[in-house]
């Protein structure tokens, strides 16, 4: 019985978002296309003419713009079927019914006023808002710091482009949303339910998402948290290696069990033939086929270069020589100067989140290898973790921002 009275909160929070969920979307197919048709052919024609990929000033593979993806969330707004109510168009989405689409409750609406050129706008007003109002909140709960390394991280991403792209701009509005309401909620003497948390941003986050780099809303939310942890409760080794199985769970399952609810509720209202193509996705996403076999290994080093910013051809650049300069004067400063070990076994969970960018490339292998021109900046959560270990473990030599 007391397991079962601690799933209650689960299982009530599971409900009520699944409800919201499903209801936001049939409300805003409510809306009349004919009001949005012209925004939306005009959005699609600037969008058209850019290209379906476009590079501004980098011309790397890191910097691309997923015009094409843009463009199929834009299309997505007028439903092709006119046989379909507006529950199956917004169920269906045009026959892309395994993802749930969620960006649909803010962009349908958006558009019955804006075209794309000023909902990119919005977009980017809101991107560093949110951006730097969740940096102010690290900083003042945490250290300013451990505030610096994260603008750090986030900035690696290419923001030039993430706030350009709507794909890219939803899982950054989740991940500042959710570390917001953590860290204004976050107290020692007021603990709040934080498996919960961490069940209800995976659910949100699957709401919203393609794919795109989900692992960023679990990895750095749980990296302060686990900081925060070793400040706050001394929290060793096995607690926090503990605490951070139970959260990666928790967010997992929430992402999971939203997931395959909306296959489900595809197959309740649009037939079993939705239901079984969804499978053949999924089946193809986790196996591959003959034409993108798997190479998991390749999907890494994809990654890895263009998260570093490697050329084409491999060579890497100057600045990549610089890092690892810098890399190798960190590792010798923390040989030197270590805190105690209790303290360091304390921080290592740490290491362990910083590596999840990697165990989601090795699952979502196929996913991951053929886009990996914008999945790569789950790895922001590496170097996150990785210079936020660094300097935890390193002594006070005075007083430390």
């Amino acid at each position: 019985m007391g397991r079962l009275k601690q799933l209650k909160p689960f299982v009530r929070r599971y409900v009520i978002l699944i409800a919201f969920f499903f209801c936001s979307m049939a409300l805003v197919y409510c809306i009349p296309t004919a009001w949005i048709q012209e925004n939306v052919d005009q959005s699609l024609e600037v969008m058209e003419n850019e290209g379906e990929r476009p590079l501004y000033a980098f011309y790397r593979h890191s910097a691309i713009v997923d015009n094409h993806t843009d463009m199929l969330m834009y299309r997505s707004l007028i439903p092709q079927r006119d046989d379909y109510n507006f529950i199956q168009s917004s169920v269906s989405i045009n026959s892309y019914a395994r993802y749930w689409h969620g960006y649909q409750t803010v962009l349908r609406p958006l558009t019955v006023i804006f075209q794309v050129q000023e909902v990119r706008y919005l977009g980017m007003i809101l991107f560093y808002l949110l951006f730097f109002w969740s940096a102010w909140m690290i900083a003042s709960k945490t250290r300013f710091s451990n505030a610096m390394l994260y603008v750090l991280a986030v900035a690696s991403s290419y923001l030039v482009t993430v706030t350009t792209c709507f794909q890219y701009l939803t899982t950054f509005f989740v991940l500042f949303i959710s570390l917001i309401f953590l860290l204004s909620r976050y107290d020692k003497d007021k603990p709040i339910s934080f498996l919960l948390y961490f069940f209800t941003v995976g659910m949100t986050e699957n709401f919203f998402d393609f794919l795109t780099y989900p692992v960023i809303t679990l990895g750095i939310p749980l990296i302060l948290l686990l900081w925060l942890r070793v400040r706050d409760e001394e929290a060793k080794l096995k607690e926090n290696a503990w605490f951070t199985l139970k959260a990666s769970v928790s967010w997992g399952m929430g992402y999971a069990l939203t997931w395959i609810i909306k296959w489900l509720i595809g197959m309740a209202v649009l037939g079993m033939s939705h239901f079984w193509l969804t499978m053949s996705v999924i089946q193809y996403r986790l196996e591959g086929n003959e034409e993108d076999p798997l190479d998991r290994i390749g999907t890494i080093r994809k990654n890895l270069k263009a998260w570093l910013n490697v050329q084409d051809d491999g060579i890497i650049t100057w600045s990549k020589v610089v890092l690892l300069i810098l890399l190798a004067a960190l590792i010798l400063a923390v040989w030197k100067k270590l805190k105690d070990l209790k303290t360091v076994g304390g921080y290592l969970p740490i290491l362990a989140v910083a590596a999840y960018p990697y165990i989601w490339y090795l699952v979502m292998s196929n996913h991951s290898q053929i886009h990996f021109w914008y999945t790569y900046r789950a790895q922001i959560v590496t170097l996150f973790g990785i210079l936020l270990f660094i300097k935890s473990v390193l002594r006070d030599t005075g007083g430390e921002l």
